[in-house]
Parts: structure tokens; sequence; C-alpha cells
């Protein structure tokens, strides 16, 4: 056999062992971009457009109170999922205390399925942005609502509607986006 011959056939050998390689990467590749697509998996909450659902459950900060559907008549609300056990919902805090203060948004806490003293101990470490914070350790209302996790904030009006439903942590890019339109129209 010529040697140049031979070379070719030892260069395609090469080649071959880089197949899997490449697939791996290709594979990879499309993983990755699957996993980046934003909320692409996530339907619209099918309740957007219909009351918040009945629910009778204790108030986390006030002793022997019970709270209801109706903590969200009379004022456009936020409710918003959190619980000490969720580093975004940490993070996403602080932005809360300042809509709270400086938007005088009307936050509704939903602390899901929690330690009632290890959420207290996040409020007193952290401060309370929330007028009032419904305590759901069993999920029920999570559930009732779709809730995929934490933190999950929902837009409600006046008459008790949702509205708007967002999944992940609220910051100030969000709110201008999503949030903020809404409530605008709302209050004029």
């Amino acid at each position: 056999m010529n040697t140049e011959y031979k070379k070719q056939i030892v260069n395609v050998m090469k080649l071959r062992l880089f197949i899997p390689f490449i697939l791996v990467i290709f594979v990879a590749g499309g993983l990755i971009a699957g996993l980046s697509a934003k909320n692409s998996a996530v339907p619209p909450s099918p309740l957007v457009g219909k009351s918040v659902p009945d629910f009778d459950l204790p108030s986390l900060t006030e002793r022997d109170a019970r709270l209801n559907q109706n903590v969200f008549h009379g004022e456009v609300s936020l409710l918003n999922v959190w619980a000490s056990w969720c580093g975004i919902c940490k993070k996403e805090h602080p932005y809360l205390t300042q809509l709270s203060k400086e938007q005088g948004v009307n936050l509704i806490g939903l602390n899901y399925r929690d330690d009632k003293y290890a959420a207290l101990d996040v409020l007193d470490q952290t401060g309370n942005p929330y007028q009032n914070i419904i305590f759901d350790p069993r999920g029920e209302l999570a559930l009732d609502l779709g809730v995929y996790g934490t933190p999950e904030t929902y837009l409600v009006d006046h008459n008790g509607t949702i509205l708007f439903r967002y999944i992940g942590a609220l910051n100030d890019v969000v709110w201008q986006k999503h949030f903020a339109p809404l409530v605008n129209k709302l209050r004029s």
C-alpha cells in the first residue's frame, strides 16, 4: 500500500474517535437551551379572571386570628407566596419591603409549608413588609391557587379577582414590566 493512502486511513480513524464527543456537545447544548427557556413550560394560571379561592386559615403573626378571602376586598393587593426555607424569597424580601413603603402596595403574604417559628424568626430579622400573613402549613390554599413553588406573586384587584401571576422573585424590572401598568390602571 502506498504511504499516502495509509495516512488517509489513519486520519479517518482519528476523526471517528471525535464523533461521540461531538454528539455529547450537541445534546448538552440542546439541554441547556431547553432549560434556559423562560417560563416556557409554565402555563398561565387558570385562576386569572377568577376570585381568590375560599379559605379560612390562621394568621402567622396575630395569635388566634383567622384570615379568609375578605383580606383582598377593598383595595388592590399583591399575594406573595413565601417561606423561611426559600433562599430566593430572602433575596426578594428587601424589594417587597421597598414596594410596601414606597408604592403603598397592600402586600398579603402566604407563608407556604413552613415552620411557624422559623417564619416568625425571619420576619424578626428582616422586617415584615406584609399587612397580613396567611399561615398555610399544609399548602391548602397554595394547592387551590396552583402554586408551583416559592416565590410566586399574584395581583388581586379590590374585588378579590386574580388578575396576574408571576413565578419567581419580584424585582424592579419585573414590577415595571408586569405589575406597575396593571396597578396604575386599577388605581386610576
